[in-house]
């Protein structure tokens, strides 16, 4: 940790941290880690809106009390932009319950006629809760520990610009210098949340006005159904344009053109429910080739990157700097701990905490207990440093963080090592520190004296959005599972299948029975292919053959207008405005959505 005076240094005269700071940023962390939390179970994605943040931030504080400061606004977009989210672990271990035999141990979930019967009696969920709420907080702190050692080191290469958090700090700037970006946000907020309630408000009688379907208009098997909801059509305009109309492409011949054809070969029988035949006409062809679309395509993907990021090394030296080595980095870390005895001895005692769980749960079971004690020194001491390292190169230099490598450096040892189960594969990220941190710990450092904040002020701002979203994905997961189903209209949970099946595809070790072989490589390497030759974007082009149909129009209408406003207004719209209005839309129009979603089900 910084010492007080170096704190003190960075913060100019008047510039303090006020309690409504805190309260704000907790209150949208929660907000945004909830919009977050259904996007993530459904698409696999969620977005930052420190936009929305710093801007609310901004009109608050200068409405009362005579204003604010960067370094104010800069805890709120921190603490606004922190979640210390389950929903995905939570939300996959409930739905492969519910969707198969597979049986969890106490410590991952309630006994599986309690959970099928839908019973919420804390009793028993307490365990499962807690030990997962645990294994998260040691994972996420001895993240921060990593990422505070190693955080100069990182920013010391003159191509980690950190994207997302650059704009961030820009228009924190703005704010303070008289932007009057507050209205847009503002005004598309209050568009979002009315439309949308009044859209949703008639589903409390039974009316439904959130869908238009056209099916009946067209051949057998051919399905056209529109979701009307801004939120989604406001995710396809935030995406690139290449990824929205790869997905609108790839959607529309899906469902009008292969669906109807499969339908009058006989070769997939016709359902009239658009959902159970979206979910049989996955399984039979889509589900293959969209994985490996996704996966395969991900990973050629990254060899491909690390292929470019090395022949750029020699530029790198030409320029007077030398790229820190993998093994530079760990020289580094370990330096780091023996300079300073608190972080060695935190690290130390969450490493012994993990080892001793480890040893007692045993996830790797039928393997030996003693499997998943050197599994966990492996990835505590040698992978995870990777990973990190891997993982805030990508997020720095070009703004976008993907998981693909701990397919490769977890999942590959664990597959090659005969263990077969289900529990090990979907918990093992808890037996590491986080690679994730550095995305909104290190960014911000880098702009620190732009923004006037100190790395005590991070993380603050980072432990003031954990704590309350830690608890609230809990509740949340449950309240969707419970009250709005997981492969629902409302909830396609995507996420949860596409993890599903590659769990699933690891733990019994038979890929055949959950995927056809040749459709997925083929659909991994065509994707590799298109997203590096042409304009189409391999995971829009994957999404389009998984979405449901109800979202391919609504999503790629996105896409259209945002193709329409780049042509008219130029790319430079989309940074100043169009990702303000939308961001507010789609921040307010999902929360109504899912609010009045849970209600019908009450009323």
């Amino acid at each position: 940790m910084q010492d007080t005076a170096e704190i003190e240094s960075q913060v100019q005269e008047g510039e303090f941290i006020k309690w409504r700071a805190v309260v704000l940023g907790s209150l949208l962390a929660i907000v945004f880690g909830v919009v977050n939390g259904y996007l993530s179970i459904n698409l696999g994605w969620s977005f930052g809106y420190g936009a929305i943040a710093v801007i609310i931030a901004y009109s608050l504080f200068n409405a009362k009390n005579g204003g604010s400061c960067r370094r104010e606004l800069a805890y709120v977009l921190i603490a606004s932009s922190s979640q210390m989210g389950l929903y995905q672990i939570f939300g996959l271990v409930l739905y492969m319950i519910e969707t198969t035999d597979v049986n969890f141990p106490w410590w991952m979930a309630p006994p599986r006629d309690i959970l099928l019967s839908g019973s919420l009696n804390l009793t028993h969920w307490i365990a499962p809760i807690l030990v997962l709420m645990l294994a998260n907080l040691l994972s996420m702190t001895s993240g921060l520990i990593i990422a505070t050692i190693i955080r100069d080191e990182l920013n010391r290469s003159p191509k980690m610009v950190w994207p997302n958090a650059s704009v961030n700090t820009s228009l924190i700037d703005a704010c303070m210098t008289g932007g009057g970006s507050a209205k847009l946000v503002s005004y598309s907020a209050i568009i979002g949340l009315v439309v949308t309630f009044t859209q949703n408000l008639p589903s409390l009688w039974g009316f439904d006005f959130t869908t238009l379907d056209l099916s009946g208009f067209l051949p057998e098997g051919a399905f056209l159904i529109i979701s009307l909801s801004i939120g989604f059509a406001c995710i396809g305009y935030m995406i690139n344009v290449k990824s929205s109309l790869s997905l609108l492409g790839s959607g529309l011949v899906t469902y009008l053109i292969v669906s109807p054809y499969l339908v009058s070969r006989g070769m997939i029988d016709y359902n009239p429910d658009a959902m159970a035949y979206y979910n049989d006409f996955m399984m039979k062809y889509t589900l293959s080739p969209a994985i490996g679309i996704m996966l395969l395509g991900g990973i050629l993907l990254t060899l491909f990157m690390l292929i470019k990021n090395t022949l750029l090394k020699k530029k790198d030296k030409d320029e007077g700097y030398e790229e820190t080595s993998y093994l530079g980095f760990y020289k580094v870390l370990v330096q780091g701990l023996l300079r300073n005895k608190v972080h060695l001895t935190v690290l130390s005692a969450i490493f012994m905490v993990i080892v001793a769980g480890a040893w007692i749960l045993n996830p790797f079971q039928p393997m030996p207990r003693t499997f998943s004690v050197l599994f966990v020194i492996y990835s505590f001491f040698f992978a995870s440093i990777i990973e990190t390292v891997f993982i805030a190169k990508l997020q720095g230099e070009t703004g976008m963080g993907m998981g693909i490598l701990s397919m490769l450096i977890y999942d590959t040892p664990i597959f090659g090592s005969d263990y077969r189960g289900y529990p090990g594969f979907m918990v093992y990220s808890f037996m590491r520190p986080s690679p994730w941190i550095s995305g909104g710990t290190v960014s911000y450092y880098k702009y620190r004296e732009q923004i006037k904040v100190s790395w005590l002020d991070i993380i603050k701002a980072k432990i003031t959005g954990w704590i309350p979203t830690m608890f609230i994905s809990i509740f949340v997961t449950l309240i969707f599972w419970k009250y709005v189903g997981f492969g629902t209209e409302m909830m396609p949970s995507m996420q949860l299948i596409r993890s599903k099946v590659y769990v699933s595809m690891l733990a019994t070790g038979d890929v055949t029975s959950t995927i056809n072989p040749w459709t997925f490589i083929g659909g991994g390497v065509i994707g590799a292919i298109l997203e590096v030759f042409t304009p189409v974007s391999m995971m829009g082009l994957g999404m389009g053959l998984f979405l449901p149909p109800h979202y391919i129009i609504t999503m790629g209408t996105g896409g259209i207008i945002r193709y329409i406003t780049n042509k008219r207004y130029g790319e430079s719209f989309y940074k100043e405005k169009g990702r303000l209005i939308v961001t507010g839309l789609m921040a307010s129009s999902l929360i109504v959505q899912v609010t009045m979603t849970i209600l019908s089900n009450f009323l």
